[in-house]
């Protein structure tokens, strides 16, 4: 934390963070975490990330699924309520000769 105070919610809780805090997410479901600064004054936070391409996060307040597949053109944001295809959806499947 730089300057200002922030929620921190992680698997474990809330907790408050106040200038000169240090927090550490570990990678996976265990690291998840959101930061909210409830107050009026500007917080300012620095986020260091170790996160490599391919990867894919989940999002459980806006129930969103993002995928960083290592392409920026290939990248994508979507909504769980969305719906769900099929694997093979759209795939062409090979005709078996007899």
């Amino acid at each position: 934390m730089l300057d200002g105070v922030v929620l921190v919610r992680t698997p474990e809780g809330t907790q408050e963070l106040e200038r000169g805090d240090l927090v550490c997410f570990p990678p996976g479901p265990a690291g998840a975490h959101k930061a909210t600064n409830r107050g009026e004054m500007t917080a300012r936070i620095v986020m260091f990330s170790s996160a490599r391409e391919p990867a894919v996060a989940v999002y459980p307040d806006s129930d969103k699924i993002g995928v960083w597949p290592g392409n920026p053109d290939d990248r994508l944001m979507l909504r769980r309520a969305d719906g769900q295809v099929a694997y093979w959806d759209g795939e062409v499947q090979r005709q078996r000769s007899s």
